[in-house]
């Protein structure tokens, strides 16, 4: 059987303290057909990570301190030489398969993601925080996401590229690139893949932090991506909220105004001018840049 026909891509993979998964996975990943480079960003790891990525003969960048997984992305990609690029975690979670199904696909799309099946390993306690923070998702995108933040993926580079300036440093580089492929009108595709159980160290996102990481990211990702979607409803409230109390004062009482009903009035008006100066500010961000 002939295997599928694969663009030629380069993969790019954050490491932090991933000295002892490290090898393995750049073992299976040097056999990936059409890959042209690897690239291993070192975001300032503490152990040998770098060396371990230099025995294997790949491309090695190096933050000389932690920066984020969202800057390592950001540092790899630019970097890139290839039309097209797949982000690998390096902690052993992906198999070469199913990089291998992204490949198949790089060429056709801006974006490619490997959507978990329900085999796939997910902490418990990070469950919960992603439910809220997909459902949320689902709305500012305004359609259902298959899986928000998975962290194998592809990207047409000069697309991925125009959005660099967007993407945070931190664990959110997955879920803002979904939205913002998404909000761009790029042509996005998933195709199914399993993941394993991480090697090393375990998960740096902690469950309070990231908890309230989660309400720090909604409110961003609401400002940058659609505003109006959440201050014109608010604003809506607002004006309704003080047209019942104008309605339930007169019954009862008089026609009369009072300042609860200026204060609910006047701060409907405000949310929705802020809602408008938002969906500016937001379209100025959006706007692509150069590579």
């Amino acid at each position: 059987m002939t295997p599928p026909q694969v663009c030629e891509y380069t993969i790019v993979i954050p490491a932090y303290n991933e000295e002892q998964a490290l090898g393995p996975v750049l073992d299976e990943l040097k056999a990936a057909p059409g890959c042209k480079e690897i690239i291993v960003v070192d975001d300032g790891s503490t152990d040998h990570t770098a060396d371990m990525a230099r025995r294997h003969g790949v491309r090695v960048i190096a933050h000389p301190y932690n920066r984020g997984y969202g800057a390592a992305l950001k540092t790899g990609i630019k970097a890139v030489t290839t039309e097209y690029v797949i982000c690998c975690d390096g902690d052993g979670q992906h198999h070469l398969a199913d990089v291998m199904r992204i490949a198949t696909s790089a060429d056709q799309f801006d974006m490619v993601v490997g959507k978990r099946d329900g085999n796939s390993h997910k902490p418990l306690t990070r469950r919960p925080g992603k439910r809220i923070l997909g459902w949320f998702a689902n709305i500012l995108a305004g359609r259902k996401i298959p899986d928000l933040n998975s962290g194998l993926r592809s990207f047409r580079t000069a697309t991925i590229r125009r959005y660099l300036h967007m993407m945070p440093d931190g664990f959110s580089f997955s879920t803002t690139s979904t939205l913002a492929m998404f909000r761009g009108g790029a042509s996005v595709h998933y195709v199914p893949i399993s993941t394993r159980a991480r090697e090393g160290r375990g998960s740096s996102v902690k469950m309070f932090r990231d908890g309230f990481g989660v309400i720090l990211l909604i409110v961003n990702l609401t400002v940058l991506f659609n505003p109006m979607r959440v201050f014109l409803p608010l604003s809506f409230a607002f004006f309704l909220a003080s047209l019942a109390y104008f309605i339930t004062y007169w019954i009862m009482v008089r026609l009369h105004v009072t300042e609860s009903m200026v204060l609910l009035f006047t701060t409907g008006v405000i949310l929705f001018f802020m809602g408008i100066v938002c969906e500016q500010v937001s379209a100025i961000r959006r706007e692509g840049r150069g590579p």
